[in-house]
């Protein structure tokens, strides 16, 4: 499911690093076998390293995620920020998405917007269709669980002795009854 083709396309004769981030928020150097941090990350995008960074458990590209989080603890750290009305206008004019104003600002290919919204319509659709799949599933064994307990109490009625009521544990047998055994 690794969707963002430029990292792979952008350089055809380097090599990609493969970082994958595990559940616990490990990042794993798949080259090095070594665990690495965020900033070894950035170290290795200083040095022209093509590094895509992809989630273990869904195999999601999510390299943009990861760099974008550089990027706030670099700004966390800076001893200067953004001046306020700049980050007022981010906030105002791209829903407080940096990379929303941005592709107001022209700073992206013209396509580079369209080919997102692609990815994210198939992306929702491949989970449309398994979240479907799955309900799908559900309600066949829920039907079949049904028509097993059906066939059980259909069953268990058809060997109910003649004369015995359901609720009822020992069947009524002749001379069975109080008084008569005395």
């Amino acid at each position: 499911m690794i969707n963002q083709n430029e990292t792979m396309t952008s350089k055809p004769n380097s090599k990609v690093k493969i970082i994958k981030r595990y559940q616990n928020r490990k990042l794993y150097d798949t080259q090095q076998s070594c665990y690495v941090t965020l900033d070894d990350i950035a170290k290795m995008i200083r040095t022209n390293e093509e590094v895509m960074v992809i989630d273990n458990k869904s195999k999601n590209d999510i390299t943009a995620a990861t760099l974008t989080q550089i990027i706030f603890e670099a700004e966390k750290k800076a001893s200067q920020y953004a001046p306020l009305f700049t980050l007022r206008e981010i906030i105002q004019n791209g829903n407080g998405s940096i990379s929303g104003y941005l592709a107001k600002l022209g700073a992206f290919p013209q396509d580079y917007m369209t080919k997102q919204q692609v990815n994210t319509v198939v992306e929702n659709a491949s989970t449309d269709s398994v979240k479907q799949n799955l309900e799908n599933r559900v309600a066949t064994a829920a039907t079949r669980y049904n028509t097993d307990t059906t066939a059980k109490v259909a069953a268990e009625k058809a060997t109910v002795l003649p004369g015995l009521q359901q609720d009822e544990e020992t069947p009524n047998l002749p001379g069975s009854s109080l008084g008569l055994n005395n």
